[in-house]
């Protein structure tokens, strides 16, 4: 799987639920008020932690939410998946991410008699679609009932947000956002699911991070849509209120710009690339990491280097001396 591909998705989510106010209001929507009536949600912090196995970063991402449950501590779980393919074993991987939380919470609480509570919940978004029970029981081929009182067992908060999902996030507008702007991915449909998403943007005119949460919608519909630009802006402007176009407008232009450069630099890149390797008859594809931070001005300077060095490894030590300043 192309990781370029799946960084906008985790970057929504981690950026619309990744702040207390929406994580909370996601939690009270979308979990049963017998749970809720226990967590004390305006205490909820976001912990900068993840608990995924390297080799599933590109597939995965996390959030972990603490907050008190009955007046002890407290987590929620939240894994957004996106494999390609359907894991009938990703609860057994989830359980794995609980136990580190629990680790942690040992490493940090050495003192304390029991294990915090964690209510684990997964957002599906993988292009196939769920299969299978939201509980880890059930991947035990228990051969009778009288061995469940031995096999680990836990139910897991199921939303899938895949083309062929129908469910969808409840919450404030900033949630509503983000489930119609996940949801909407993959599907025929997806063009009434982004107009609704920039229809909750009305709620927000007058919210303090208003400007932030349009930026961050633009670029996502930029980023993962196929939508032609006067097309989008018609979608847009049909669905936000007259107060709200100018800034929609200054957004859809300022974002527009910065794409058009960086699809210039990237171009430059590869033409760099291209350059190396028939100078040197080498591959030089791996030195595209290098060369992805050089400004315009140093991409002209190593064009000039490319026809004056000596070897490969003038030019890789100039990157790299270059990188480091």
């Amino acid at each position: 799987m192309d990781q370029d591909i799946w960084k906008p998705h985790d970057r929504l989510f981690k950026q619309l639920l990744g702040e207390p106010q929406n994580a909370a209001s996601f939690l009270e929507s979308n979990l049963p008020r017998e749970l809720t009536s226990l967590m004390d949600l305006g205490a909820l912090e976001v912990l900068q932690e993840s608990f995924i196995d390297e080799q599933f970063k590109q597939s995965e991402a996390d959030l972990l939410l603490a907050t008190p449950i009955a007046n002890r501590p407290g987590y929620v779980y939240i894994l957004f998946e996106h494999q390609s393919s359907p894991d009938a074993f990703m609860a057994l991987r989830l359980l794995s991410y609980m136990v580190r939380v629990w680790e942690r919470f040992r490493r940090e609480n050495p003192e304390d008699g029991k294990l915090p509570a964690i209510v684990p919940m997964v957002l599906f978004h993988g292009p196939k679609g769920w299969r299978g029970a939201p509980a880890f029981e059930a991947l035990v081929d228990a051969p009778d009932d009288a061995f469940a009182p031995y096999t680990p067992g836990f139910r897991f908060r199921l939303f899938d947000l895949s083309p062929f999902g129908e469910e969808e996030l409840a919450g404030n507008a900033v949630v509503r956002i983000l489930g119609d702007a996940l949801g909407a991915y993959g599907r025929r449909d997806f063009k009434a699911r982004v107009a609704r998403a920039f229809d909750a943007l009305n709620e927000l005119v007058h919210a303090p991070g208003f400007a932030r949460y349009l930026e961050v919608l633009f670029r996502y519909v930029l980023q993962v849509h196929d939508i032609p630009k006067d097309e989008l802006v018609r979608l847009v402007t049909q669905n936000v209120k007259p107060d709200v176009r100018e800034a929609v407008m200054t957004t859809y232009e300022q974002l527009i710009n910065e794409g058009e450069q960086i699809g210039l630099h990237k171009g430059a890149n590869k033409v760099l690339v291209r350059l190396i390797s028939r100078r040197f008859q080498a591959d030089a594809a791996a030195l595209a990491p290098l060369l992805s931070g050089l400004t315009p001005e140093q991409q002209d300077e190593l064009s000039d280097k490319v026809l004056d060095a000596g070897s490969l490894e003038e030019i890789i030590d100039w990157l790299k001396t270059t990188r480091r300043n």
